[in-house]
């Protein structure tokens, strides 16, 4: 059953959105800054008018050329940085709230109330104003509220972008235990939070849907360079030589091996993943053993604690390889060198498109 479905455009955004989701399921979204992340969330909200095209909630209708369900009535509820809690009501109340407006008793709003903010750690806080309430249990609060009123699917952007890494992963289990079997949207720039909370990703780009599919499948062979790099890996793309070579330009070739889940066939578009790690840099071509040898330009280079990502041109292709800072400093590495990267073949994955 698909729960939800958008096939608008917002013309004034550059937004066109084909996309689709079953019941059930948690689909992280993720998109460089621009994509049109925010404004997914905000069709569905109610927040933002289609163009043209219609969106579903379910069966319904909720936006279209002559739709326009409000907010308040599509049983679809929004989570952002700001859990934007009702200051001058305790948190039993602020919980308690959605379920009073739909019609129910005081005394069974707040048994309801109670049962969610259980459900999320925090019946020991019912007391208390949001004012003395931590980042980390302002926002498990805040999804308490949200689901005490049975909506129909959960949109999530950031949610846990404004708490320090500690009380993120705490939340982030959190989230991951209460939308278990629901149906949510969670705009992320985390690879933790697909892996944890999500079951499907949807990478979006220049206000595309450019890739959907399970989080474990995408992750394993993903095909857009966002992603790829999300999940801090290399992804190289050309054409399949025979069934273990790539072509990526003229007199440059990829050897790996061939990803049996999704193979790649002698002639079609293909992909190849490599890990930044598995990637050494030379000044000149190294002898010994066939290995693949690449050769790049220095593009930049990004300190990330006891290692240094350097970034490569190859072929009009990014590569990355992670150095140690002293392998760094010996190779004298700076934008505009000449390297030539080296990668074992059974370090390359290769797969079709």
């Amino acid at each position: 059953m698909t729960a939800l479905s958008i096939h608008a455009e917002v013309a004034t955004r550059h937004v066109h959105l084909d996309f689709d989701l079953p019941a059930g399921e948690v689909c992280g979204v993720v998109g460089p800054n621009g994509a049109g992340k925010s404004t997914l969330l905000q069709l569905l909200a109610g927040l933002v008018l289609p163009t043209s095209g219609t969106v579903l909630i379910g069966e319904r209708e909720v936006a279209g050329p002559d739709v326009h369900e409000p907010p308040h009535r599509r049983r679809a509820v929004l989570l952002t940085q700001d859990p934007a809690l009702f200051p001058h009501l305790d948190v039993l109340a602020n919980v308690a709230f959605g379920p009073r407006a739909a019609g129910a008793s005081t005394s069974d709003a707040r048994v309801r109330a109670l049962t969610e903010l259980d459900a999320v750690g925090c019946a020991d806080l019912a007391g208390r104003r949001p004012h003395q309430l931590s980042g980390g249990q302002a926002q498990r609060v805040a999804l308490a509220r949200a689901l005490a009123i049975d909506p129909d699917v959960v949109l999530l952007d950031e949610p846990l972008a404004g708490l320090d890494v500690a009380v993120a992963a705490d939340v982030r289990h959190g989230l991951a235990e209460r939308l278990r079997g629901r149906t949510a949207l969670l705009v992320t720039h985390e690879v933790l939070d697909l892996w944890t909370i999500a079951t499907r990703v949807a990478v979006l780009d220049k206000g595309r849907v450019a890739e959907t599919g399970s989080v474990a499948d995408l992750m394993a062979r993903p095909t857009s360079t966002f992603l790829a790099r999300l999940g801090g890996t290399n992804l190289l793309t050309g054409t399949i030589e025979g069934t273990d070579l790539l072509h990526l330009a003229a007199g440059l070739t990829l050897r790996g091996l061939a990803d049996p889940a999704q193979p790649p066939h002698d002639g079609e578009p293909g992909l190849a993943t490599v890990a930044p790690a598995a990637v050494s840099l030379h000044l000149t071509p190294p002898g010994g053993s066939p290995r693949n040898t690449l050769a790049g330009t220095v593009a930049g280079l990004e300190p990330r604690g006891d290692t240094v990502r350097v970034g490569l041109d190859v072929a009009g292709q990014t590569l990355a390889a992670d150095l140690t800072p002293q392998s760094v400093a010996e190779l004298k590495l700076t934008p505009g060198l000449s390297v030539t990267a080296v990668v074992k073949a059974t370090q390359v994955r290769l797969y079709g498109r």
